[in-house]
């Protein structure tokens, strides 16, 4: 029986620790994403919810890619890989497995605002 408490404690400490730890990238900072929209700084907004999600309402010249098609489809929608690229989604847990989804196809300049609820600013339909 200890040898189970045991195991236990070692698997919620774990969980704890990555849950704290797990992500060593912060999130982009609104105001840093309002400026590069402002300033048209050349990057890649990528909406990674679905087309209906989308349609709702996305952040102004945001660009779709639903995260489980970015595998199949990053290629034509982001064809230069050293591009920065911001993705967001809905609560910014499908935008951190595209965030990671896209470094391992090589994309080399990725980074996560994480859910369009920290968007302060008008939606576009």
């Amino acid at each position: 029986m200890m040898k189970y408490l045991l195991a236990l404690c070692i698997v919620v400490g774990g969980l704890f620790f990555f849950m704290q730890h797990g992500s060593t990238k912060e999130l982009v900072q609104y105001a840093e994403l309002e400026k590069k929209l402002a300033a048209q700084a050349g990057f890649v907004l990528l909406d990674v919810r679905t087309q209906e999600e989308y349609n709702e309402g996305h952040i102004p010249g945001a660009v779709l890619l639903p995260y489980d098609r970015i595998a199949a489809a990053a290629a034509v929608t982001l064809p230069n890989k050293s591009k920065e690229i911001i993705v967001y989604c809905r609560s910014g847990r499908r935008s951190a497995i595209a965030a990671e989804t896209l470094g391992k196809l090589g994309y080399t300049n990725v980074a996560d605002f994480g859910g369009i609820s920290r968007w302060k600013g008008q939606l576009e339909k």
